[in-house]
Parts: C-alpha cells; structure tokens; sequence
C-alpha cells in the first residue's frame, strides 16, 4: 500500500463541525484509489486534512484501516499550526492628516479567535500595548484601549490616540504583548510637492450662460478620494470656506491621473447655503456686499500600502491571506491618507454667478 499525506493547514476542534469527502475510483492494475479529504464547517470551507491512498488491491478491511486512521488524526492536539507561530496581532486602521483622532482595531491571533459577547468575557482583556513612532522625531505616542460595542451584539478591541499628522512622514507602529513579542508595520504620509499639480481646463458657459463648468485633470494621482470642491466668499477683508462634498466623480486617464468636472454654478446653491446661515449668526448683514473670490479642490491621497499588487484590482489576488498587508509578525494593513488642497481666484466669475460684485 502507498499512501501520500498531506498534513492539515488549521487545528481541528473537537467542538467544531466537519465534512469529510470520499472520492474512490479503480486504478490500471485491479486496485483501488482512496482519496479522503476533511473540511471544517464555518465562516470558510477550509480543507484541513487530504489524505490519497493508493491499494494494489481493495480489501474492505484496508479501507476500513483507513478511516479508523483518518477517525483517530482528527484529536485536538495533533497538528498544532501556531505552535512556533510567529504571527501575534491582526490590526487595521490609518492615520489621518485631517483628522487628529486616530484609530485602529487589534485583534490577537489565537485558536479560537476572537468573539467577544461581554465585557465579562476573558477574551475582553487585552495583551497588548499599542504604539506610534514618528520616525523624524522619534516621538512615541501610547494608544488607548477601549473595548467598543459592535451592531451584531459582539465587542472589540478598538485604540486611539490624539496627535498631528505630517505629510512625508513615516510612522511606525508596534503592538506589543506582555511577553516582548510584537507586531509592527510602517507606513509614509503622502506628499504632492508641485504646487501646480492640477491642470485646469477652461471655464465653460452654457448657450444661456446659466451653467458654468470646468474640467480639471490630476496628472499625479490615479485614484484620489474624499473629493471636495472648496468655494471661499468674501465681505471686504472677512469671508470663510465652503466644502462641497463630491464623493469620487469622474475617472481615470490615460497617463495614470485622474479627470473630474468641478460644477461651479451648482455648487453654488451650498455657498449660499453658508452665506444664509453667516446671516442668521449675525457675522454678516444681508446689506453686505459679497462676492466669490476662489474656487479649489481639496482631495484624499492613499499611500502606497493601499496599492494592489502589480497595480491591479484583482478579487483573486486580494483575496489571498496577505495579499495587501503591510504588517510584519501579523495580518492586516495600517496605512495613512493625506490631503492636498489648491485653490485659485475666481473674482471674475461673482456677477456670471449672481453675486453682488
């Protein structure tokens, strides 16, 4: 008898359930092939144990041999795939540089993984000490734990801590247990040094001029998010920003940038919107003139830790344990999101778009 075994990739439980699958067929010589393989039920159909057996000859009791085997490997202390793990923390979270409350979830690699249902649970405390370190500055930042209530009645394991983000940056962060082991992962704020990065494209009016658009290009950037159009009204020497929300609108080009329409005569209801409101605070008076004095664009910049492999989107490849993971001694991914605003003078435009000016 010749029998092959591949060994299991997770621990079997005694508490779990599994299915097992038996796959026989007559080989070229009058024996028989046994092909069993072994899957736990859950959250994946993971294969946990495959074993082929090849009989020159296909006793009954060989075949039964052969599943009192299979029967007594599947005890819990057999294989046990975290014994030397090197593996300690999942976590996932960013840093942000507008905002200045930052979070990240922490989940500890175990064999039972982490359900937590009551703050009374063992599982609700936590080994762990989480930290940020600014690598300009060697600034070193403790995170406060919090265990934080999910909508599916589970808890969590949530840190934050309050501090600034600088563009270029590096920040590196580490997780560690009571024992020294740890988990790290490192991530660069963006930066967009050229001042001009946008190319703007002309303002154009409708036949009855009661629209007025502006095509603008961002050749150095593929796949900005969290864009906003930003509007700035002036009363003499005062005035305040206006922030449009656009969402993620319009596409990429073919130089690797991204193309967007920044709609400046609708975008005007939120700024008077804003001024409505100026008016009812008293900070300005409806006798006041005002005019607009500068459009923008404020975007979102992921660093290079969100980027898929090779630059592509594929579902297969993601779907890889690691596949888009920056953590070492860990899973997950930390990553940063930058900001970039540009603005530019727009006084021409106040009397097309109705203003006092």
């Amino acid at each position: 008898m010749k029998i092959g075994i591949r060994l299991p990739v997770c621990l079997i439980r005694k508490s779990c359930q599994y299915r097992v699958l038996f796959q026989m067929s007559p080989t070229g010589t009058g024996g028989l092939a046994l092909s069993v393989s072994t899957f736990r039920s859950g959250m994946q159909n993971i294969c946990l144990l495959h074993w082929d057996m090849i009989f020159k000859r296909a006793p009954i009791g060989a075949l039964v041999a052969a599943l009192l085997v299979l029967l007594s490997a599947c005890d819990e202390t057999l294989i046990d795939p975290f014994k030397a793990g090197d593996k300690y923390f999942t976590v996932y979270g960013f840093i942000d540089q507008l905002e200045t409350r930052h979070s990240l979830r922490v989940i500890p690699v175990t064999r039972s993984g982490e359900i937590i249902r009551s703050p009374s649970d063992p599982d609700a405390k936590l080994d762990a000490l989480v930290y940020t370190i600014d690598d300009l500055t060697g600034k070193r930042i403790r995170w406060d734990h919090h265990l934080i209530p999910f909508e599916n009645g589970t808890y969590g394991h949530v840190f934050t801590a309050d501090f600034v983000v600088f563009a270029q940056r590096k920040y590196r962060l580490e997780i560690i247990r009571g024992d020294g082991k740890m988990t790290t992962a490192e991530t660069r704020v963006p930066y967009i040094p050229d001042p001009a990065l946008f190319i703007r494209g002309p303002e154009v009016f409708s036949a009855d001029s009661s629209t007025i658009h502006q095509d603008i290009r961002i050749p150095q950037i593929a796949s900005p998010w969290g864009i906003q159009a930003v509007y700035g009204w002036r009363r003499g020497p005062d005035g305040r920003r206006v922030f449009v929300d656009y969402g993620r609108p319009g596409g990429p080009t073919d130089d690797g940038g991204w193309q967007l329409r920044l709609n400046i005569s609708e975008d005007q209801i939120s700024v008077r919107q804003d001024l409505e409101q100026a008016i009812n605070d008293q900070l300005i008076r409806p006798t006041d003139l005002i005019w607009l004095a500068s459009a923008g664009l404020q975007i979102r910049v992921l660093d290079q830790n969100w980027d898929p492999p090779d630059g592509i989107f594929d579902p297969e490849v993601l779907a890889q344990p690691g596949a888009l993971s920056n953590v070492l001694n860990g899973y997950g991914l930390f990553g940063s999101i930058g900001l970039y605003i540009q603005e530019w003078n727009v006084e021409h435009l106040s009397m097309s778009l109705g203003y006092d000016l």
